[in-house]
């Protein structure tokens, strides 16, 4: 008798051990690292119309017609945090089309070298990663971060959504998308891309952040901008 209840105890501390395990293992799937040393505390979305020339003799103006998103990425250390970290490094990467747009192609960029102008979309800008190094101040086209938090930049390009054929003197380009009859049903896309804190110690903590371009208003005004503030990101520890 007293065996069957020593046994009957030891299942019972044994099944409550694991129910504890359980719950703390689905607490963490759902709510990651309670404590992080830096948080994404907000991202700036701007959605923009814009052109490239394509080679035409015979009218005075041939664009292709494109749109872009550049996103802003803001980290900042966390106040709550007692410990003194810094940043090692911070990758963009992983990129996927969640919902695809039915019309054009998607391309992601890196900001430019050209100091008037922070994105251009040439080939050579064009990439499947951002990486920058945590240094004494922001830097966004040398690609630096401060080590306590800064901003990332990069821009989600949608490209050959049709031809604008003119021979007026000037032209609009917030105009164009709406003088190429696109409409935002056909240019909606869900994006999604996974974003690597590491820190010197060599903690590294992922996060996977989904965004939804381009903003509505771009279609009729041809440029539209939003502010997600204290986005919810929910960061997991990566083992080393």
């Amino acid at each position: 008798m007293k065996k069957a209840i020593y046994v009957a105890i030891i299942a019972v501390i044994i099944v409550a051990i694991a129910f504890t395990a359980l719950m703390l293992i689905l607490k963490y799937d759902e709510k990651g690292e309670e404590n992080m040393p830096f948080n994404i505390t907000k991202i700036s979305l701007i959605s923009t119309t814009d052109a490239s020339h394509v080679e035409d003799k015979k009218n005075l103006w041939h664009k292709s017609v494109e749109q872009d998103n550049d996103i802003y990425i803001y980290v900042e250390k966390n106040k709550e945090y007692q410990k003194t970290e810094t940043i090692k490094s911070i990758k963009i990467d992983n990129f996927k089309i969640i919902e695809k747009p039915k019309k054009g192609e998607i391309s992601i960029y890196k900001p430019s070298n050209n100091e008037k102008q922070i994105f251009e979309n040439k080939e050579e800008y064009k990439t499947e990663q951002i990486i920058v190094n945590g240094t004494q101040k922001t830097e966004i086209q040398a690609e630096n971060i401060s080590n306590q938090g800064g901003i990332i930049a990069f821009r989600i390009a949608n490209q050959k959504l049709g031809n604008y054929i003119s021979n007026e003197k000037e032209i609009n380009y917030d105009e164009l998308l709406k003088k190429i009859k696109i409409t935002y049903e056909e240019i909606k896309s869900k994006i999604s891309f996974d974003l690597t804190i590491q820190l010197e110690n060599e903690k590294q903590f992922k996060t996977t952040v989904e965004l939804d371009i381009p903003l509505e208003k771009v279609i009729q005004q041809g440029k539209d901008s939003k502010e997600i503030e204290n986005p919810n990101c929910i960061f997991k520890r990566i083992e080393n």
